[in-house]
């Protein structure tokens, strides 16, 4: 079965490319030029009228050993003892372009364990001075891990503190408008979240970032960033909180309570983030503030605070310089100088604290990870971390109190082979 759908993925991809190929073929007039490169590995078909289409892709995969509470979900001889785990991390076929220079759009396909979703699907009009306008489904414009691109992070995962927020990375459905000058960037959106009330009306998210980017030196910069937003969760909204915490492999996640889901009404998030390059040095960080108020119509209601960060430290071997789109306020890919590619150094800490009211105590975790990259070529990257964790009133989500098991720290070594075109 696996097998058939794969290949049934892999039919569409090659049709959809032959259509697109045909009708750019079937619009050329004595007048109209084809350009056709398959620089980075992908495809890239262009018209001197404004029309475009390129297939890319790529596939993450990821092999993990840990111990100690990431691998606490068992009441055996397993438990907290070493494990592994592997998994194709993300495994996706992209396709994009340009119509008539005003219009754009991308469709990304993930194949999940053989099964296929839409991860990505919009469509956007640039014709505007003040802002592009995007329509469908796409990340949500909050913080400066969230929107650099998978393929670009410095670490295999982002940062922990964004898995105990409420924005799911890509909204199933968003309105937005995303500007930039020179030295500025914003965007604004509005969210379909999916959770109904119980009159049948879809819950939403509203967001919006504001950031700016300025020189520093001869070859680095700063870049300055603030993000908010606000969630209607409707009549019957819950929210639970948990964390991979860095290994995403894991057969369950570290949670707040056992995994209780607590009555939630609205929330607020807030967002700071700052980073500077120097050269083959760089420093970036993020502040993360949640306010969860209650639903007093529902079990387990709670005022809920969480608050967290991250700082990040990087540093090439070899002298190269992370790239980075001010258009968009996120980091780019790295492109190695020599044959033999390029080597990164990476030094990571991030903690962060939940309070739920109705508990006795918060629970807090702390993680430290240490990397090095490999950037062989442009499409071809090898990840290598080292996270030590350790956290405070969590429970595993079998139900093990950690603290009380032994099991509140743990260690893990995480590998990555990605090839992105």
């Amino acid at each position: 079965m696996r097998l058939k759908q794969i290949l049934i993925g892999t039919a569409s991809v090659i049709a959809i490319t032959s259509i697109s190929t045909a009708a750019f073929a079937g619009a050329v007039t004595s007048k109209e030029e084809i350009a056709v490169s398959t620089t980075g590995g992908g495809i890239k078909i262009k018209s001197d009228n404004g029309n475009s289409f390129q297939l890319g892709g790529r596939i993450h995969y990821d092999m993990d050993f840990y111990d100690g509470l990431y691998n606490s979900d068992f009441t055996d001889d397993r438990l907290g003892n070493d494990a592994s785990e592997t998994e194709f991390r993300r495994t996706r076929i992209e396709l994009k372009g340009s119509v008539a220079n005003d219009w754009y759009y991308k469709f990304t396909g993930e194949f999940d364990e053989g099964d296929g979703f839409l991860q990505t699907g919009y469509i956007g009009y640039k014709g505007f001075d003040f802002a592009d306008i995007q329509l469908g489904r796409f990340k949500v414009p909050f913080g400066l891990e969230e929107l650099t691109s998978s393929n670009n992070v410095t670490t295999e995962e982002r940062s922990s503190i964004t898995e105990f927020g409420f924005l799911t990375r890509q909204a199933e459905f968003q309105l937005g408008l995303l500007g930039s000058t020179d030295s500025l960037f914003w965007s604004a959106s509005i969210a379909d979240e999916e959770n109904e009330d119980d009159d049948g009306k879809d819950s939403y998210s509203l967001l919006g970032r504001l950031g700016g980017h300025f020189p520093v030196g001869e070859k680095g910069f700063m870049h300055l960033a603030g993000s908010y937003a606000m969630r209607d969760f409707g009549d019957s909204g819950e929210q639970r909180f948990r964390s991979r915490l860095g290994v995403h492999t894991l057969d369950g996640r570290p949670t707040v309570a056992d995994g209780t889901r607590f009555g939630v009404d609205d929330a607020d998030q807030i967002g700071l983030e700052a980073a500077g390059v120097f050269g083959p040095f760089s420093l970036q960080g993020e502040y993360r503030m949640l306010d969860f108020d209650e639903n007093d119509d529902l079990a387990n209601a709670s005022d809920v605070d969480v608050d967290g960060y991250y700082i990040q430290a990087s540093y090439f071997l070899t002298g190269e310089q992370r790239g980075y789109k001010g258009n968009k306020g996120a980091f780019d890919k790295v492109k190695p100088k020599g044959p033999r590619g390029a080597w990164e150094l990476v030094a990571k800490y991030e903690e962060g604290e939940i309070d739920v009211d109705i508990l006795p105590s918060d629970s807090e975790f702390e993680l430290l990870t240490l990397g090095v990259n490999w950037y062989a070529n442009n499409n071809l990257k090898f990840m290598l971390n080292y996270i030590d964790a350790n956290t405070d009133n969590f429970t595993s989500a079998a139900g093990e109190d950690l603290d009380t098991t032994g099991e509140d720290d743990g260690s893990a070594m995480t590998f990555r082979a990605q090839y992105a075109f």
